[in-house]
């Protein structure tokens, strides 16, 4: 994506600016202040009231507009204050977790949650930092700031790895072109928006005349504006026609019927409750293909054991806790649940991978899936094999291995099934991986016990509905406390439970077999904005030298 032309041909216009009184107050420290305020709020809110969509667009629009002030040490610190700010207001209950996953209170917890706040709000600023460096146009601005985000994004790991596109989720339209170029691109697609209000924001203070002494706009000013604008258009387009024809392809594909079964595996009697809630559901006459349990809802067995159907066996393949475990027993259908897979001696095992084991009706082991993406602070600590002395702080009762292969599981009626679980259903490559591997619906198994708040794990189904819609399959969620849910292709939640409830869920699963642009290309679209943005670099360089 060439844009040095563009930035090229582009000059500062003078509203707001910093010679010019307009709204002297603006240059103020105060005022800076409210801004950024505002902008952090806006921010945020999308991530705790999901409707509020266009709130980021304005969040954006406030430093595009005032763009030339970003520049230098004092606009860039109030835009990392304002980013730490939003952070920390979007994402309020991580010290909380982190205090749980550390068994202390939550001022150590906020102590952890500090640098991991700064990080991200380090990548929230930088597209602004880095525009602010190559133009001081606010209509010009919004590429280079979206290029910068998109390759932050596709870059900079994230222990709660959300983006700013996900924040437009609540309206499915505006996030459909993720199939064709991945999860950033709704961020792309994000910053065209503000760049659009910039532009209007700009137009209508020429009209008011205040900014008529500075002369007409700029040739590639108005040519982004412009392609904003376009963007917009397109995408809206391409969202509204897309979530039609996958619409009517669920429609006509062949289903499966499946049964979810939400209850708390970590209490006393959790496996009890979800044993109870699966025969209470099938003893009415009902007929499943698939049952789903939540991650963690069995066992700990070795990688030989091949059946559930013999007790003796599994108690001499199995171990601590909950050793000869069975988890169903004469299922009548298939059953899919969370578990672990050891290798070696029992008590001090080579290998133990955090697992999804898939059974028929008679017991029998169809395939395991072992988890390739351990959540951070949950089940590996960042940056331990650098500082082993940080594990101390962080008491996990096993020491897990990574999986390595994206294996799809065999099921009735043609289905085969691409697991994830838990945290891997917020990572876009553990999701594009099965379905190349042939996956026709997606399924994904959460615990999530930790997160007691309604809002964590509110935001963590959000961050896994783009799977859907980059995949163009069904995500069935099943998880210990919530949300237990269908998201269909197109990003709607079709089906829910209420979190932190003891209940069932029945539902027919399309299965779908087509593949998406994203899934054969990956992270193609990052790559080319990456270049974009070192060509831009490389000309302004070139123009300042």
């Amino acid at each position: 994506m060439a844009v040095e032309p563009l930035l090229r041909d582009s000059a500062p216009i003078a509203w707001p600016s910093s010679d010019t009184p307009f709204w002297p107050v603006w240059q103020t420290v105060g005022a800076g202040v409210l801004l950024a305020t505002a902008a952090a709020g806006l921010v945020a809110l999308p991530w705790l009231w999901q409707a509020a969509v266009p709130a980021e667009w304005v969040a954006l629009a406030i430093p595009l507009l005032f763009i030339r002030h970003v520049r230098g040490w004092r606009g860039e610190s109030l835009t990392l204050l304002a980013a730490v700010a939003a952070i920390s207001m979007a994402f309020h209950w991580a010290p909380k977790v982190l205090a749980y996953s550390m068994q202390t209170n939550d001022e150590f917890g906020l102590l952890f949650a500090a640098p991991i706040i700064l990080w991200d709000a380090i990548r929230l600023a930088a597209p602004f930092w880095v525009a602010a460096r190559l133009t001081t146009d606010p209509r010009v601005a919004w590429l280079p700031a979206a290029l910068v985000a998109v390759v932050l994004e596709a870059c900079m790991p994230g222990v709660f790895p959300w983006k700013l596109g996900y924040s437009q989720m609540a309206w499915p339209p505006l996030v459909q072109s993720v199939d064709l170029f991945g999860p950033e691109c709704a961020t792309f697609v994000l910053f065209a928006h503000a760049g659009v209000l910039v532009a209007a924001a700009l137009a209508i203070g020429q009209w008011c005349g205040r900014g008529a002494t500075h002369g007409p706009a700029t040739k590639g000013g108005t040519w982004l504006a412009l392609a904003a604008l376009a963007i917009c258009a397109a995408n809206l387009a391409y969202g509204l026609a897309a979530m039609a024809w996958w619409d009517r392809q669920a429609e006509a594909a062949p289903s499966l019927r499946v049964l979810l079964v939400q209850a708390n595996p970590e209490e006393h009697d959790g496996v009890d409750a979800l044993r109870r809630l699966t025969r209470e559901a099938t003893s009415a006459g009902a007929a499943f293909d698939l049952i789903c349990w939540p991650e963690c809802s069995g066992g700990s067995y070795e990688t030989s054991l091949k059946s559930f159907a013999d007790a003796d066996k599994v108690m001499a393949l199995s171990r601590d806790p909950r050793r000869g475990l069975r988890p169903l027993e004469n299922p009548g259908c298939h059953l899919l649940f969370g578990g672990k897979i050891y290798e070696g001696h029992p008590q001090k095992p080579r290998a133990l991978y955090q697992s999804a084991i898939l059974l028929d009706s008679t017991e029998t082991i169809l395939g395991c899936y072992h988890k390739r993406h351990l959540m951070p602070f949950g089940e590996y600590v960042p940056g331990e094999e650098w500082y082993p002395e940080i594990k101390h702080y962080f008491p996990m009762q096993d020491v897990l291995t990574e999986g390595r292969e994206a294996c799809v599981l065999p099921a009735p009626a043609g289905a085969r099934i691409g697991v994830m679980l838990c945290y891997e259903d917020m990572i876009p490559s553990a999701a594009r991986s099965l379905v190349t591997g042939s996956a026709n619906m997606l399924v994904s198994l959460i615990n999530g016990a930790a997160f007691t708040e309604p809002l964590t794990l509110a935001q963590h189904r959000l961050l896994a509905q783009m799977r859907a819609i980059e995949c163009r399959r069904f995500l069935i969620r099943t998880a210990a406390t919530g949300e237990t849910c269908v998201i269909s292709p197109v990003g709607r939640v079709t089906a829910r439970l209420p979190l932190h409830a003891e209940d069932t869920l029945a539902i027919d699963v399309p299965l779908l077999e087509s593949r998406t642009l994203y899934g054969f290309t990956g992270n193609l679209f990052p790559v080319c904005c990456a270049a974009g943005l070192a060509a831009a670099a490389w000309r302004a360089r070139s123009r300042t030298g």
